[in-house]
């Protein structure tokens, strides 16, 4: 076991892996999963999350480091505001220091951002050449500014999430939404996994989600293609 002390990553490392990762089987779930978890980590961030747009332009869950943050993105596609939302609109980096900065920009997603315990948000966007394909949201459980080298950092991550995207969905796909349509469909299985998991189990979806990536690890196992066949499994059980 890696003491606590060891496993914390510097933004350098945890980009590398970022990078690294994307030259080996390909496994863009796993690796926007791990990304978000990285990003959170190295940014002092209490979570993290990755929207993508769907192909009439709408923002959607991708990836997250928490069911947490799952849950909060959601809420903020339902609400029609916040960070993320801004950020891919915009095409720039967001951010609001404070839970009064954020009441008074979308007071709407400040009460679900104030009922999670978070006090501080930021959020870039994910951009391919001229276009915008989504956002990074980050969360952060204490209020205050965030220095311009964090902001590079989580823009940085944005980045890579962006080229993982592009990689993994493949030369084929010529247009954006062709694209980020391939990446939501993966997202899709994972959902469905999760579901799996929690009726097997008993446990809600914060748990699930937490087995499932535990599973896949512990099997070596692309977090994609593991959830594929917890789903394949329960259909032949049926």
């Amino acid at each position: 076991m890696v003491s606590a002390a060891n496993s914390v990553k510097t933004p350098a490392a945890a980009l590398a892996a970022a990078a690294a990762a994307l030259v080996t089987e390909p496994d863009m779930i796993g690796t926007l999963t791990r990304l978000c978890t990285d990003c959170a980590e190295v940014s002092g961030a209490a979570a993290a999350g990755i929207m993508l747009s769907d192909n009439s332009g709408q923002l959607e869950v991708m990836a997250a480091s928490s069911h947490k943050a799952e849950e909060l993105d959601l809420y903020e596609i339902q609400a029609g505001q916040g960070p993320c939302i801004d950020a891919f609109r915009s095409g720039t980096s967001v951010a609001c220091a404070t839970p009064d900065a954020i009441a008074a920009r979308w007071p709407d997603f400040a009460v679900k951002a104030a009922a999670g315990g978070f006090m501080a948000v930021q959020a870039c966007p994910m951009r391919w050449r001229a276009s915008c394909i989504g956002a990074i949201n980050v969360f952060f459980d204490a209020p205050g500014a965030r220095t311009d080298e964090q902001r590079q950092v989580v823009q940085a991550f944005a980045d890579i999430a962006t080229i993982a995207v592009i990689h993994v969905s493949g030369p084929r796909e010529r247009d954006l939404a062709g694209l980020t349509h391939v990446a939501l469909a993966a997202r899709a299985v994972i959902e469905q996994a999760k579901g799996v998991i929690a009726a097997r189990t008993g446990v809600d979806m914060a748990a699930a989600f937490d087995r499932l990536r535990t599973s896949a690890d512990d099997r070596g196992m692309p977090l994609e293609a593991f959830a594929r066949r917890t789903v394949e499994t329960a259909s032949r059980q049926e």
